[in-house]
């Protein structure tokens, strides 16, 4: 039994370093310091950039709620919205650009979330899980 753990362990160590063992492989002239410092330097870049995704995708959420929201006659920005002033084209082309930059930051946070947890092992980022199963027909 305990074996098995081990061997669990050493899979999972040698899974989470990939990105560092590829540096050391391809660049032979890199010592281990560098290479914990460019894996070090890269993972944050990686955990940033998800994070940015992440509320780039909410906002975009939100500014699709608040053109629905602006149309209300209880909104405050318009009172309300008179039909002869409403241009329903613009309103659709709004909706559609947002609905197009939620759909390639979506593509692009399940990009990144692949290739994050190959290179250094899954993260635990609870909203962009959340995005990702919520948008699977993406």
């Amino acid at each position: 039994m305990e074996k098995k753990e081990e061997k669990k362990e050493i899979l999972e160590s040698q899974r989470t370093n990939n990105f560092k063992a590829d540096l050391m492989r391809t660049f032979k002239q890199l010592k281990e310091s560098r290479a914990e410092g460019v894996a070090e330097d890269v993972q944050i870049v990686y955990k940033r950039k998800i994070e940015d995704l992440v509320h780039s995708i909410r906002n975009l959420d939100r500014d699709r709620e608040n053109m629905i929201l602006d149309l209300s006659p209880t909104s405050a920005f318009n009172g309300s919205v008179v039909p002869s002033d409403f241009n329903a084209a613009l309103f659709c082309e709004k909706d559609l650009e947002i609905g197009r930059k939620k759909r390639d930051a979506v593509i692009s946070l399940g990009i990144l979330m692949e290739r994050y947890e190959h290179l250094f092992g899954k993260l635990e980022n609870a909203m962009a899980e959340n995005i990702l199963s919520n948008n699977k027909n993406i």
